[in-house]
């Protein structure tokens, strides 16, 4: 498997790792530095959330292949670990029964939430558009 080996990169302050709407294919494990996760439309910037090492962003990647929803970009020097979908499959399979199970009960309740929001957000939205 190709890409099933680990590998990290490194990105210099105000560096922008991931970009809104682009298609989602790697997460990232944040091994050192502070990353600022924010939305930027219509030359108006909203913060989301600024994370550090140990944290994880861009996992949409991971479990629906969709587009990122927002920017990340570097605050400061910053090493991430690229985590893609096979990688994942591969650290599950080789896990430990019990955390497999858990691991995939999480998944697939996330898919589930996440699949209800959004038909909620759409009947929100057209109930909206219709007033």
């Amino acid at each position: 498997m190709s890409n099933a080996t680990l590998t990290t990169q490194t990105f210099k302050p105000g560096e922008r790792i991931v970009q809104q709407g682009a298609e989602a294919q790697t997460a990232y494990l944040i091994d050192s530095g502070r990353v600022r996760v924010f939305l930027e439309e219509n030359g108006k910037i909203v913060d989301l959330a600024e994370l550090s090492e140990d944290e994880i962003f861009g996992e949409t990647a991971l479990f629906t292949g969709a587009a990122y929803g927002a920017n990340v970009e570097a605050i400061e020097e910053t090493e991430v670990t690229l985590i893609t979908p096979e990688i994942l499959k591969i650290k599950i399979q080789n896990c430990d029964p019990m955390m497999r199970a858990i691991i995939q009960m999480l998944i697939e309740r996330l898919q589930r939430t996440n699949k209800a929001l959004l038909e909620s957000e759409t009947r929100e939205f057209i109930d909206v558009a219709f007033v």
